[in-house]
């Protein structure tokens, strides 16, 4: 089995150009490289592998161009395909943890640092780091017969 390294920083403003002012779908030739940087990594390849065989710089433009792919795809994916590319990266991320783990718990600072981005990448992955607006709503409590009188009595309270 290969060695697993610490996971790249992103490098902002290098590699898979994203277009800010148009949301339109990626050019033939990217999807192309986009296809074909999704078969390696079913293959197991790791981004940084697909970004040499492909002949991009970085690990993190395979991570855009992948992004992009998905983007345009996602509308024609089935619930099912979506649950398994999910699965499939949730496998590759506890892999990964389990790598760096035991030096994590060391106290190794690479570890450690390389586990905290694993544990956050899961949480995008599953959609864990979406605020749910049902359980973060705020409520007040407003004591008295209007909420008036009670919004009239903090603006009171604040120009003291």
């Amino acid at each position: 089995m290969a060695k697993v390294t610490d996971i790249e920083s992103p490098r902002k403003g290098r590699g898979v150009a994203r277009s800010k002012s148009s949301p339109r779908s990626p050019s033939p030739e990217l999807m192309d490289k986009a296809r074909a940087a999704y078969e390696l990594m079913i293959g197991g390849k790791s981004r940084s592998e697909i970004s040499e065989i492909l002949g991009y710089e970085h690990a993190e433009d395979v991570s855009r161009l992948m992004t992009q792919r998905f983007a345009a795809d996602s509308s024609h994916l089935s619930a099912q395909e979506t649950k398994d590319i999910r699965a499939l990266e949730t496998m590759r991320l506890d892999a990964l943890q389990a790598a760096v783990w035991p030096a994590a718990m060391m106290g190794d600072p690479k570890s450690v640092d390389s586990a905290v981005k694993i544990i956050l990448a899961r949480m995008r992955v599953n959609n864990l780091d979406q605020v749910d607006p049902v359980v973060n709503k705020q409520m007040i409590l407003v004591m008295g017969d209007k909420e008036e009188d009670y919004i009239a009595a903090l603006k009171a309270a604040a120009d003291d």
